[in-house]
C-alpha cells in the first residue's frame, strides 16, 4: 500500500527556511502535528509515503509570483512541493490543479493507494476528493478542527472583506466534510458535526514526537528561578489574561512567568512586563527552542477555557507536546481530554481569575522533587500510548480493516 498525504507540512527544514526568508508566518502546530503523523505512518508502512504538499506562503509576502515544483526525501517520506502562482484565486486554483497531477502520476505508477488530507486545506483537499472518486481512491480525511467551531480570536482582527471570505470558505468546507470515505477525528463529540452520514471513523486525539523518550528531563538542570511557562496562542478567549492576572495577584517572588506567541493579548501583555518584573514575553519562536525552553522549566500551563462550543471538538496540541517533555502540565479539564490523562495533569477546575490564583498557589507551593516525579510519570504515559509511530499504526490498521476491503 502506498500513501497520498496531503497537507501544507513541508520537511522541517524547509519550514525553518521559509521562515527564515519570511515566506511563512503559520505558527509551527500545524506543521508538527502532520509532520510527526507522517514519520509515524513511514516507520509502520510497507510502500512508499508520498507527501504532497502546498508552501504554507503567507499572503502578505508578494516578493515571487511563480513557485516552481520541488522535491526533497527526509527519511522514507517523498516530499513533492507542487509548482502554483503566488496571486489572489490563482494560488487556490493552481495548486488545485498541480496536485491532481501529481496524484494521477503516483496513481498510475501503482493503483494500490490510499489518499489521506488535511480537509482544512481546501485546495489540496479539493484535489483529494476529486481524485479519489475518478479514479477508486479511498480518501481519509483528518478533522483537526470543526469548520464553524474554532475561537474566532484571530478572526476579529480581519477585515471586512477577508472576514466574509473567511465565512464562506468555512460554509463551502462544511459542506465538503461529508465527501470523505473515513475520517480521523480528535474527539468523540466531533463525529456528530462531522459525520453526519455514519462513515467508518478513528479518534486519535493527537500525538507526541516519539524520539522525545531520548531527551533527558533533569531536575538538576532546571532554570532558577523557576519557570512557569505558556506556549501557544495569546487570545483573551484562551484565558490567558486571567492566568497572568492570577500570577501578579499571587506575588510568586521565587517564580517567574513566561510566555511565547502572539495574539489580541500581545499589546497589553507587552505593557504589563514593563511593570512586573517576573512576568517575561518572548514573542513566536521556532517549536525547537520552545522544547528546549520546556525541558528546562519547572511548570507548564495550559489555560484555554472550556466554556465555548468549539472546545468539545478540539484537543490542543500542546497537551501532549508539555507532557512529552517531562515538564508537568497545569491545565484546564478540556471536554476533549480522555479521562486516563487526568491522573497525570494538573487541573484549572475552577476558570476564573480567582479559581486560576487559588490553583496557582496550591500547584506553585509544592516539592520541586514532587513536580519532577510527576512530570516523568506523564512522560512515561504519553511514551507508552501516545506516541506518533504508535498513534500512526492505528491508523494504518483502521485503512487496512475499513477503506481496503
Amino acid at each position: 500500500m502506498n500513501i497520498i498525504y496531503l497537507s501544507s507540512s513541508c520537511s522541517d527544514e524547509k519550514f525553518n527556511e521559509l521562515r527564515e526568508k519570511g515566506i511563512t508566518r503559520k505558527l509551527p502546530q500545524a506543521q508538527k502535528y502532520h509532520c510527526l503523523l507522517m514519520e509515524g505512518i513511514a516507520q509502520n508502512l510497507d510502500g512508499q509515503l508520498y507527501a504532497l504538499s502546498a508552501f504554507p506562503v503567507n499572503r502578505q509576502w508578494t516578493k515571487r509570483v511563480l513557485f516552481l515544483a520541488e522535491r526533497e526525501t527526509v527519511g522514507k517520506i517523498q516530499y513533492i512541493y507542487g509548482s502554483f502562482l503566488n496571486l489572489p484565486v490563482l494560488r487556490q486554483w493552481t495548486r488545485i490543479i498541480q496536485a491532481k497531477k501529481d496524484i494521477r502520476r503516483i496513481y498510475s505508477r501503482n493503483k494500490d493507494c490510499v489518499i489521506i488530507c488535511d480537509v482544512l486545506n481546501q485546495s489540496l483537499a479539493n484535489a483529494a476528493r476529486t481524485c479519489g472518486k475518478k479514479y477508486g481512491i479511498p480518501v481519509v480525511g483528518i478533522v483537526t478542527d470543526v469548520p464553524g467551531y474554532t475561537s474566532g480570536a484571530r478572526r476579529k482582527n480581519y477585515s471586512f472583506i477577508r472576514r466574509k471570505v473567511a465565512e464562506y470558505a468555512e460554509k463551502n468546507s462544511s459542506k465538503n466534510l461529508e465527501k470523505y470515505d473515513a475520517y480521523l477525528l480528535l474527539t468523540e463529540a466531533m463525529n456528530s458535526v462531522v459525520n453526519k452520514k455514519g462513515k467508518p471513523y478513528i479518534v486519535l486525539e493527537g500525538h507526541c514526537d516519539g524520539k522525545m523518550q531520548q531527551r533527558n528531563n533533569c531536575l538538576s538542570e532546571k532554570s532558577h528561578p523557576k519557570i512557569a511557562m505558556y506556549a501557544g496562542g495569546i487570545h483573551k478567549e484562551f484565558g490567558i489574561e486571567r492566568l497572568v492576572n492570577a500570577f501578579v495577584r499571587g506575588q510568586f517572588r521565587d517564580w517567574e512567568l513566561h510566555i511565547y506567541g502572539d495574539g489580541n493579548y500581545q499589546k497589553d501583555l507587552k505593557e504589563l512586563t514593563t511593570k512586573v518584573q517576573n512576568i517575561k514575553y518572548y514573542g513566536v519562536q521556532p517549536n525547537s527552542l520552545i522544547v528546549e525552553k520546556q525541558l528546562k522549566a519547572t511548570l507548564l500551563l495550559n489555560p484555554r477555557l472550556t466554556d465555548a462550543e468549539y472546545v468539545k471538538y478540539s484537543f490542543p496540541s500542546k497537551t501532549l507536546e508539555c507532557m512529552a517533555s517531562g515538564t508537568p502540565l497545569c491545565t484546564t479539564r478540556l471536554p476533549g481530554m480522555p479521562s486516563e490523562y487526568y491522573p497525570y495533569v494538573y487541573f484549572f477546575d475552577d476558570e476564573s481569575e480567582d479559581g486560576m490564583l487559588v490553583t496557582l498557589q496550591d500547584v506553585l507551593g509544592k516539592k520541586e522533587t514532587e513536580y519532577y516525579e510527576f512530570g516523568m510519570q506523564a512522560k512515561a504515559f504519553v511514551m507508552n500510548e501516545k506516541t506518533n509511530e504508535k498513534q500512526a499504526k492505528k491508523l494504518l490498521d483502521f485503512i487496512s480493516d475499513v477503506c481496503r476491503k
